[in-house]
């Protein structure tokens, strides 16, 4: 099998060397083809003259865009229909990519490193918004999910093209195409992989990013499985009117009884809204068959 390999990197000159030296010798003592592909998104350092120093193909933004987007720009760079994405700070077990092409040859769509370890799980405790925006891609896609934002995985050029103008830009890349993956149907395999710190300081933003997450997830329920989102309002809606009706028992308050029906009046909303979103889904495929999955669960 041809493979190509693609690092987006920014400013990553304290780990990029370590990675593309791990990853010519796993390959080069594997019976694959491949090619190395940094993408260096507009670095002040000296991320992009260490690559070329490996003999690289390196393709650089000439200003600085995103993660997602310089994966993108790497898989329009490819020259093999199998690829592969990994972080050019050290943090991914690179030795461990030939386990995961190994599913691709059995034919999964996706092989994704299922991040283990006291290093990653000492960072799920710092952000608890992920092990939300993983429950909520659980319920949405029906289907487990162990790791939905892992930087290491394996997957085919041809499944990925026609999904790339519905991915993240940004750090969330990983995340959409986890969940655009799972909303269509795809076979997702999930290895365990060690989970190492990074070299070099992150570029990651919590505030900011996690919103452009939640954003990201919020429009790619609604393109895909949207009548789970207002299944999810309506429920909770629904549990706040129970509670009010619960109070109303106890205190005898009129307002309670009032916030009761209130609820459960716009819980019924939106749930017809849920439905009515199928019914223009359905016919939005019926027309245009090819622009967004049919799955759902």
């Amino acid at each position: 099998m041809s493979i190509s390999v693609i690092i987006p990197a920014y400013n990553e000159e304290q780990g990029i060397s370590h990675v593309l030296k791990d990853l010519r010798a796993t390959l080069d003592s594997s019976n694959h083809d491949y090619e190395l592909i940094v993408v260096d998104d507009a670095s002040t350092d000296k991320t992009a003259a260490i690559a070329r120093e490996y003999g690289v193909k390196v393709v650089q933004n000439p200003a600085n865009v995103g993660y997602g987007a310089s994966i993108i720009r790497g898989i329009m760079a490819a020259n093999y229909e199998t690829l592969a994405i990994t972080d050019a700070d050290g943090t991914y077990p690179v030795q461990d990519l030939p386990r995961l092409i190994e599913y691709i040859d059995k034919g999964f769509d996706m092989a994704i490193g299922e991040r283990t370890g006291i290093y990653f799980r000492e960072n799920a405790l710092k952000h608890p918004a992920r092990l939300v925006f993983k429950y909520l891609s659980e319920f949405v896609a029906g289907t487990k999910i162990p790791d939905i934002n892992s930087g290491l995985r394996v997957f085919k050029k041809s499944t990925v093209m026609p999904f790339l103008n519905q991915m993240s830009w940004g750090f969330s890349f990983t995340t959409s195409i986890t969940l655009i993956y799972a909303l269509n149907g795809k076979c997702i395999k999930y290895v365990p992989i060690e989970y190492y710190p990074r070299k070099g300081k992150s570029k990651v933003r919590f505030i900011r990013d996690t919103l452009r997450t939640a954003q990201i997830l919020t429009e790619t329920i609604i393109i895909y499985n949207p009548l789970k989102i207002f299944i999810l309002i309506s429920f909770v809606l629904g549990l706040l009117a129970l509670g009010a009706l619960a109070a109303f028992i106890f205190m005898k308050d009129t307002l309670l009884l009032l916030m009761c029906f209130m609820g459960l009046a716009s819980s019924a909303i939106v749930f017809s809204i849920g439905l009515l979103s199928i019914l223009f889904k359905t016919k939005v495929v019926e027309k245009f068959p090819n622009t967004i999955g049919t799955k759902s669960s």
